[in-house]
């Protein structure tokens, strides 16, 4: 009998494993007729002024400061969840302030995505800061699908949800992780991005606050998310936990301002109504519940302006986009300039796709920013801001968890339009005629030779694995 070639066998199990990883996420689910009738039944407006106020941040250093802050506050209990959770810098800020909350009693729940788990809180660098914190009394940590090589297909489920609740009284929603490029000054590189803090005057029954502890309360309880624990706590990781309790010290030295009691009135705007917006919570392909409610949301309105890092649509979103603009909808997206762009996968994609992005009627302006936009927003007229972690591509349609804040306030809409209409002075943007139009600030940035080499590479290999990106 003639032995199979080694060579081969390996070949067919790579082949396999690639179907098993893909295969599953290969054809777009469409939306239920159930969800489709229950989001017909929501209002996303209001006539009156509703018990939740605003703050809109846009500060990479306001961003931290409000997190210590809400530290602070809490009474009872703190909700996390991120998407990157580092042991650097910032991080080790949010574990030395979380875990002074959880000395003085107040119950603190963590849960980060299996993929970045694996890389940061197992991590060399990470594991023994992140094992002292989940040792400590009222830690919980879960990590959301984690790495499980044996089962591929549900390797590309990803948890993207970035919040952070205090109580019943005030949470953060946007598109910032747990890590230097997002929160305060510590690196040279950074992410420019925007989020939402929403606090509640007063208690009521539909407010989004209990939507969003709603959500993290089905999230925790999956069978999709795991314990993540100290086994035992060695010399190196107690060092860490001291270093934590002496970090925690020397915050309220390097933000004072933290640490002084905030008129949460003062700083924030009234909002009418404000609503969350989700995608399942299951770790499988999924049907596009996000997607479905932004575009419901855009048709019959005159304007829509979207912040998106980079665009990756499919057939069924490109289709969509060409409907709403044929239907009368004016449709501008900013996103990164390909030179600027931190996601090469999008910034190629871009290259590839650009002409059947321009086809769909929408019109694109490419930013050049001092730092690479994070950013994922819409407006909806001049009434409506939309504003989370999805991502306009197929990944955030079909594959992860995604949560994006609807909020019903004419103050709060009008203050985003006059920064996107800034950056838009930073941007290049198609002409009708193929020729491009030049923002004022608008420069040019030369990308070195390697990198034009590693993009050329990248606009193939891209082409057909571009939904799983």
């Amino acid at each position: 009998m003639k032995k199979i070639p080694w060579g081969l066998l390996i070949l067919v199990f790579i082949l396999v494993y690639i179907g098993a990883l893909t295969i599953p996420y290969v054809a777009h689910k469409k939306v239920s007729s159930s969800f489709q009738e229950s989001f017909a039944k929501h209002t996303f407006s209001n006539d009156s002024v509703g018990t939740e106020r605003t703050a809109y941040i846009d500060d990479n250093v306001e961003a931290l400061q409000y997190r210590l802050r809400m530290v602070e506050e809490a009474e009872e209990e703190i909700i996390l969840s991120t998407f990157d959770f580092n042991a650097d810098q910032a991080g080790k800020d949010m574990m030395a302030a979380l875990s002074s909350a959880a000395k003085r009693g107040v119950k603190v729940r963590v849960i980060v995505d299996g993929f970045s788990g694996f890389l940061d809180l197992n991590g060399l660098k990470g594991k023994p800061w992140f094992q002292a914190f989940a040792a400590q009394e009222n830690v919980s940590i879960k990590i959301y699908n984690p790495v499980n090589l044996l089962k591929p297909w549900n390797l590309q489920a990803r948890l993207h949800d970035k919040y952070f609740i205090i109580d019943e009284k005030m949470y953060l929603l946007g598109g910032r992780n747990t890590t230097n490029l997002f929160l305060g000054d510590y690196s040279s590189s950074k992410n420019i991005d925007r989020e939402l803090f929403v606090y509640e005057t007063a208690a009521a029954e539909d407010s989004s606050l209990l939507q969003v502890r709603d959500y993290f309360e089905a999230v925790w309880k999956s069978p999709d998310s795991k314990a993540y624990t100290c086994s035992k706590v060695t010399d190196k990781i107690s060092a860490c936990g001291v270093e934590l309790e002496n970090r925690y010290e020397k915050l309220q030295d390097l933000y004072p301002e933290s640490y002084t009691t905030w008129d949460w009135e003062s700083l924030t705007m009234e909002t009418n109504r404000i609503s969350l917006l989700s995608n399942p919570i299951t770790s499988d392909n999924k049907e596009p519940w996000m997607w479905y409610a932004l575009t419901q949301l855009m048709k019959q309105v005159k304007q829509v302006t979207v912040y998106t890092p980079y665009i990756i649509c499919g057939k069924e979103m490109y289709q969509d986009l060409t409907d709403l603009t044929a239907n009368g909808t004016d449709i501008e997206i900013i996103t990164n300039a390909v030179s600027s762009g931190a996601n090469p996968w999008g910034c190629t994609d871009y290259l590839n796709q650009k002409k059947n992005i321009w086809n769909t009627g929408v019109k694109v302006h490419e930013f050049m920013g001092k730092h690479s936009c994070h950013t994922k927003a819409l407006l909806i007229d001049d009434r409506m801001t939309i504003l989370g972690s999805y991502n306009m591509d197929m990944r955030s349609t079909y594959q992860d968890t995604e949560l994006m804040l609807a909020v019903d306030s004419r103050e709060l809409n009008a203050k985003m339009a006059k920064e996107m209409e800034h950056d838009k002075t930073y941007s290049r943007t198609m002409g009708d005629n193929g020729t491009y139009v030049y923002g004022e600030y608008y420069k040019e940035k030369e990308m070195s030779t390697g990198k034009k080499v590693f993009y050329g590479l990248l606009r193939v290999l891209t082409v057909p694995i571009r939904r799983f990106l």
